[in-house]
């Protein structure tokens, strides 16, 4: 019986990847959905978590290879674990975090216990500090320094574009993404001053936007959207926290594609070098429901 509703199951999901966009439910009988993108050699994904609060995005290679963007609020530890092993995560190459507040950094111990990782990227400026928090995995760490370049996965360039941790700034990883045509600007702050320093000194037109501090007001400006022109806007959730009415409006009144995790669940964005697709995956106890748009 459990073979015949996997063989629907992948029936009906190649199906929806031949039909185009549409709304797809599959019945599961288990607790946990396993999600397989098939990735080609020439593919790689970027997938965003529904946390229940803070923000953990997984980058995958058809080449094998697994990055993991920040590990969300200490309070999202068990759904941070169930969405690792929905897209058969064992191993992590490289564990970013962009930000030292707990949203971003609060599960890197329970990580560093549980999973192998080769290594941990972190802004310098906070390099010594979790080397005095963390009890295991603190060989590990390395501090990125702003204009470095680094190839994180086969064919994914990623450049530092700021770093801060001067008096001035507080210390936060800004990263340029670029596989082939695409380019994803990850902002690990949301600060008007630090978007104006950014706009002056790159240029920052990309695909897909990572907003900065869940949508938070101090960021996000209407100029600096002008200058990265995104297709595509990501925006994390914060328990206790609602983004900006006038960032979200910013963003729509841009005609920027908004995907919100804790409304549309899981957003996957799958890469070949000249095209994406983008996948919504909320997922329950029995239920699977996926939707895809071309571009």
């Amino acid at each position: 019986m459990q073979m015949l509703i996997r063989w629907l199951a992948c029936f009906f999901f190649c199906m929806f990847l031949l039909t185009g966009c549409q709304i797809v439910s599959v019945v599961n009988t288990t607790d946990q959905l396993e999600v397989e993108f098939s990735l080609e050699k020439d593919e790689i994904a970027f997938t965003y978590f529904d946390l229940p609060s803070g923000e953990a995005t997984l980058i995958q290679s058809g080449q094998g290879g697994t990055v993991l963007i920040n590990t969300g609020h200490p309070s999202s530890q068990v759904e941070l674990a169930k969405k690792l092993h929905m897209y058969h995560v064992d191993d992590i190459d490289s564990l970013i975090i962009t930000n030292h507040s707990e949203e971003y950094s609060g599960n890197i111990q329970w990580l560093a216990d549980h999973y192998q990782i080769s290594s941990i990227i972190v802004p310098q400026a906070v390099k010594g500090a979790l080397e005095d928090n963390l009890i295991r995995g603190k060989e590990k760490l390395t501090g990125w320094k702003e204009g470095e370049i680094h190839e994180i996965l086969p064919g994914l360039k990623t450049e530092v574009l700021f770093t801060g941790g001067s008096n001035d700034y507080e210390a936060g990883l800004v990263l340029l993404f670029s596989y082939g045509e695409h380019r994803t600007l990850y902002m690990g702050i949301a600060n008007a001053e630090v978007e104006e320093l950014l706009t002056s000194k790159y240029d920052l037109k990309s695909t897909i936007l990572k907003v900065g501090d869940f949508g938070s007001s101090y960021g996000t400006s209407q100029q600096f959207l002008e200058k990265v022109d995104p297709q595509v806007a990501i925006l994390f959730t914060l328990k206790g926290k609602r983004p900006s009415e006038y960032v979200l409006e910013r963003l729509q009144e841009t005609w920027i594609d908004v995907y919100q995790t804790n409304k549309m669940g899981a957003v996957s964005i799958k890469c070949t070098p000249e095209n994406y697709e983008i996948w919504t995956v909320r997922a329950s106890k029995q239920d699977f429901k996926v939707a895809s748009s071309n571009k």
